[in-house]
């Protein structure tokens, strides 16, 4: 047989199909390895089994209205079986802490859905199938409606509730059902009248008369339904007779109601002298197309009233302070995400430019007594929210809110008009919610003893451990290297980079220091890589060829080394500047809830939004960092460094919401700490910028801490919370002096002393009018030499202050007087810092007006 040939045409097109699926499967597994993002989560598969709840013997006289569920040696949990709220009593003062305030159903000011919140522990915010957002809280939607079970736990009690309408509703009637079948199981059964009313709500279907249709817009009016309803039960009509008639019509699914209702269980227990709070949100159960977008815990747990004397704590920059009732009731409330909120947002705009909450803690004090709350799970999805008395209620509180999805905004365009729709991701936060609440009274009833509690907390669990024994203070500088600038070549613009401080320069400016008595110098080196400042991917790691060799570059290491100090060499993992062969958008970067790249650009305070014109980057997908940081670490090795400096690690926190591989915040932070304990324990010293909370345990030096909050009206008073914690453990540092708001190098000094604050500069050896017209513009003030002998001379005076005291705990702060200060450390010493302008005595210690006076010998 003779065989046929394909004709040309043909195969040219196979040829090309050919090409085009091999060139898909190329660039789809393109990118680095990913890890499974499933096993960095915890998620609690099984509840711990409870039994039936029982009152527990009490012979301290009980709580009114209550049983006693729990106790410990410090600790009683009481629970109202009506109300299901609790109480905790301490048993060393005899003081009471509720999670619903006594006398809100007195309350003159609060409305009747104030009066709601003030009783309930739970609420949800969830979004129906288009978007609309809605909230149930557990009193008006369970509690009132006794939907809740409630169970004795070792030590403590679990509550389930459901949430939300259980009744069926419309879908307890067919929405299709046989003419035959609609007269045998209900209208025989019914008197003629009410028959008639049934028949005359089901009409005949289009093509299929036999079959009868229920009428919506008449059944769905609530006086309507209710007849129905009333009507098919009187009938008899079934659970079953339903079940066949929507099996018979093809209604598939389980039957059921339409309406919102969510299962949601929630713990409590004592433990080691705390409250334990706990949501397993892997349990929590939502209904058919409603999805839960975040939940409130415990609003109102702690709620001082209007005649109460305190204040609460939030986490806002270096921590700040509400004093209840003060008055700001036109003010905003107080909302503020752990860690800073996700970069992984479309929005162009940003809503405020604040310090970020870089703590997951808040307390209250009230009176004579304080508590204190740790977010320990779920902290990465949490919010802080805290409002005063005056406004929709008489009660001052402070709560967590936690984001259980993403939520992204997108815009539809339909001609002129833009059509804004809320999306939420699919799929649901799974691991657990949990806080423990810490109680104090007395002299530790204040931000002082909760930041020893909250250090004392984290020494046992091995987060915080003790500074090691070294001679004086760091003195920290950041050197800028290479830049890239925009440059032409005939009139054709290109980018090119330029040297700011290159190796041999850095080096004579170390010398220069060591030789002024600055022994301890910790150099941080940015743009010392490819392509500058912004670098290439971390697993392209060479020396930028402007600044010099990589003898150069060791040359300069070995001389900090030997005059004490050490260099720190600067990489940024999760912003990617560049799109080059080792780095693929589409599959590395991650992605917004709307399904896009995560492609952000950097923020232009001038304009409150992200400005185009100061170039773009790519958030890299948590699920590709471990790649990047061992490629890093691999060559990274080969430099031979004592230190790394991480510019993001532990200052960004991202999702991404890949339809195929959802990663959550909490999630990332998981894989994070992850990276950060492998780069701990390959590098000698770690340098972390901006310092959240989860990075400490991985941490030799933070700088960019927070030095005070934002500002926000409703609040009162900073307070250097951050360095109670982590002085004496952490050496840390906040923004560089040259580029801080506050110009006043005196001011600057007194701030560094009251904080137990290194010195900090940011530097370069070229004058900073090189940097004019490049991305780099705000580092207007660089140059070192317009810095230097105010530099030498500051940091002098504060080795001299801050020496002492550098491996001691700051045990107290004091505010005297508005300016007035006082820092007491455990080694003894004290030190009195005054701001205002006149001379001041407190308790006899007499300081000068803008001067600091040091009191005691370290013991």
């Amino acid at each position: 047989m003779k065989k046929r040939k394909l004709p040309a045409a043909v195969l040219a097109c196979a040829a090309v199909l050919c090409i085009i699926a091999a060139a898909v499967l190329y660039f789809s597994s393109r990118g680095a390895e990913a890890v499974e993002a499933s096993a960095y989560m915890e998620v609690t598969s099984e509840l711990e089994a409870g039994s039936e709840l029982a009152a527990l013997p009490d012979a301290s006289g009980g709580v009114n209205g209550m049983l006693l569920a729990a106790e410990d040696a410090e600790l009683s949990l009481y629970y109202n079986a009506e109300t299901t709220e609790i109480a905790v009593k301490d048993k060393r003062t005899g003081q009471l802490w509720y999670s619903n305030p006594e006398g809100r159903n007195e309350d003159a000011l609060a409305s009747g859905f104030e009066k709601e919140l003030l009783s309930s522990q739970l609420t949800v915010l969830f979004r129906d199938a288009v978007g609309t957002l809605e909230s149930y809280t557990n009193f008006a939607q369970s509690i009132s409606s006794k939907q809740f079970t409630a169970e004795s736990l070792k030590n403590g009690l679990r509550i389930t509730y459901t949430i939300g309408d259980t009744s069926a509703g419309i879908d307890a009637l067919p929405q299709y059902i046989s003419q035959a079948r609609l007269e045998e199981t209900v209208l025989s059964k019914l008197d003629a009248a009410t028959a008639k009313y049934v028949a005359t709500r089901y009409y005949p279907k289009d093509g299929s008369p036999e079959v009868l249709e229920r009428i919506d817009a008449q059944v769905s009016k609530p006086l309507v339904l209710k007849k129905m309803t009333a009507a098919f039960v009187l009938a008899g009509y079934s659970a079953e007779d339903l079940a066949q008639d929507n099996a018979e019509n093809g209604i598939g699914g389980e039957s059921g109601t339409s309406k919102p209702n969510f299962v949601i269980p929630l713990e409590y227990r004592l433990e080691e002298g705390s409250l334990v709070v706990k949501i397993p949100v892997g349990q929590v159960k939502e209904s058919g197309q409603y999805q839960i977008r975040s939940l409130e815990l415990l609003n109102m747990f702690g709620a001082a009233d209007q005649l109460t004397d305190g204040y609460m704590l939030v986490p806002d920059g270096s921590g700040s302070l509400i004093r209840l009732n003060n008055g700001k009731v036109k003010e905003e409330q107080y909302v503020q995400r752990v860690y800073g909120p996700d970069p992984n947002d479309n929005s162009y705009r940003r809503g405020q430019v604040s310090q970020n909450a870089r703590m997951p803690v808040f307390g209250m004090k009230a009176g004579d007594g304080a508590w204190f709350a740790v977010i320990e799970k779920g902290d990465a999805i949490a919010s802080i929210a805290a409002d005063i008395s005056g406004k929709k209620n008489s009660y001052n509180f402070i709560h967590s809110s936690y984001s259980l999805r993403g939520e992204d905004e997108l815009e539809l365009y339909t001609g002129s008009t833009i059509q804004e729709i809320q999306l939420l991701s699919e799929e649901l936060y799974k691991g657990d919610i949990q806080v423990r609440y810490s109680f104090l009274s007395q002299d530790k009833a204040g931000y002082s003893g909760m930041a020893e509690l909250y250090r004392d907390k984290l020494v046992s669990e091995k987060a915080l451990k003790p500074l090691s024994e070294e001679q004086g203070i760091p003195f920290y500088l950041d050197m800028l290297g290479a830049v890239d600038k925009q440059k032409s070549l005939l009139g054709v613009p290109y980018r090119s980079e330029i040297s700011m401080t290159s190796f041999r320069q850095a080096a004579l400016i170390a010398g220069e220091l060591k030789q002024d008595g600055v022994g301890r110098l910790l150099m941080r080196y940015t743009g010392w890589s490819g392509k500058g400042v912004n670098h290439s991917t971390p697993d392209k790691l060479k020396t930028e060829s402007v600044l010099g060799s990589r003898s150069e570059l060791t040359l300069l290491r070995d001389q900090l080394a030997q005059a004490g100090g050490t260099l720190f060499p600067d990489v940024a993992f999760q912003q990617v500047y560049h799109d080059d062969s080792g780095f693929t958008p589409s599959s590395d970067a991650a992605r917004f809830v709307t399904r896009e790249e995560a492609e952000l650009y950097p923020y232009n305070r001038a304009l409150n939004r992200m400005d185009m014109m100061l170039g773009s980057y790519y958030l890299l997908s948590p699920a590709k960092l471990p790649y990047y940081v061992n490629s890093f670490m691999d060559k990274y090795a080969g430099f031979e460094m004592e230190g790394v400096s991480l510019r993001d690690l532990g200052n960004v926190l991202s999702s991404d919401f890949r339809s195929s591989r959802v990663i959550q915040r909490e999630t990332a932070k998981a894989i994070v700490e992850e990276q950060l304990d492998k780069i701990s324990r390959d590098v000698g010293q770690t340098m972390v910028s901006g310092g959240n909370a989860y990075a400490w345990p991985y941490a030799d030096h933070l700088i960019n801490v927070p030095e005070s909050s934002s500002g926000f009206a409703l609040t009162d008073e900073a307070v250097p919370f951050y360095q109670m914690v982590v002085h004496g453990f952490i050496s840390y540092t906040g923004t560089p002096v040259n580029l801080s708001d506050e110009q006043d190098m005196h001011t600057q000094l007194l701030r560094s002393i009251e904080l137990g604050s290194a010195p900090y500069f940011s530097w370069s050896y070229e004058p900073s009018s090189k940097l004019k017209f490049t991305h780099f513009d705000s580092m207007y003030a660089t140059s070192y030499e317009d810095w230097y002998d105010q530099a030498v001379s500051m940091y002098k005076e504060v080795n001299e202050v801050l020496s002492p005291v550098q491996h001691a705990q700051i045990v107290n702060h004091t505010r005297h007087q508005e300016g007035v200060v006082e820092v007491q450390y455990s080694n003894g010493i004290s030190i009195y810092v005054n701001y205002t302008g006149k001379d001041v005595s407190v308790g006899g210690t007499a300081v000068g007006a803008g001067q600091y006076v040091i009191e005691g010998e370290p013991s």
